[in-house]
């Protein structure tokens, strides 16, 4: 453990910082998203835990890539996600869909708006995605800084200001200021992912350069 802000640590601490938002707010944590966070921006399929029949239906199974095949590692019949939930973490947990994380995603990308509804304040949305680390403090991958939950594109990268996190099976959410754009992808599949979702950003951001 360190000072703060004399050192970066990938850590726990988005799952503390759910614990910190119950007792600031005096609600529970999932009730907290819910209302300012879920609702409003119209995540419908955003939930801690499978709802029924119909969500298992829509929920896909997680693969691992292993000797040149694709192994059913989460099969949705037996998912733990259909389970109750004991700990509401800050960092993990939540099921959800493209469109409900790309709502997210364009929400902090335009500021803090949902369409109409404000969600949070301007300020709030662009610390979100601006680079909050100390000078002199830097990230084991020197590719990009942080932003609160996520990375940040350097100035002098391929993608400056760019801000967004990948899981470790396949899934990415990013969003550009720059270009005014956002995406995501999920794959649900360890192993052979990221070369996959390189290559579906990199088509996208050709498109992009190409009709601009």
């Amino acid at each position: 453990m360190y000072e703060p802000g004399t050192e970066y640590l990938y850590s726990i601490s988005l799952d503390v910082l759910g614990l910190v938002i119950q007792r600031a707010s005096g609600m529970s944590f999932p009730d907290f998203v819910q209302r300012r966070l879920f609702n409003p921006i119209g995540m419908d399929d955003t939930v801690w835990r499978l709802r029924g029949a119909g969500d298992r239906r829509r929920f896909a199974a997680l693969y691992n890539y292993a000797d040149g095949g694709r192994q059913v590692v989460d099969p949705v019949a037996e998912t733990a996600y259909a389970e109750p939930v004991t700990l509401f973490a800050g960092g993990a947990g939540l099921v959800s869909s493209t469109r409900d994380y790309l709502a997210f995603l364009t929400t902090i990308l335009d500021d803090g708006r949902a369409g109409r509804v404000r969600v949070m304040t301007p300020e709030t949305a662009r610390l979100i995605r601006s680079d909050i680390l100390p000078e002199g403090v830097n990230p084991e991958n020197g590719a990009f800084r942080f932003g609160f939950g996520g990375g940040v594109g350097l100035p002098d990268g391929d993608t400056p200001g760019e801000f967004g996190w990948g899981g470790a099976a396949g899934t990415q959410g990013w969003l550009d200021p720059v270009r005014r754009t956002a995406g995501t992808i999920m794959l649900q599949q360890f192993g052979q992912s990221a070369p996959v979702a390189g290559d579906v950003r990199a088509a996208i951001a050709a498109d992009i350069a190409a009709s601009s």
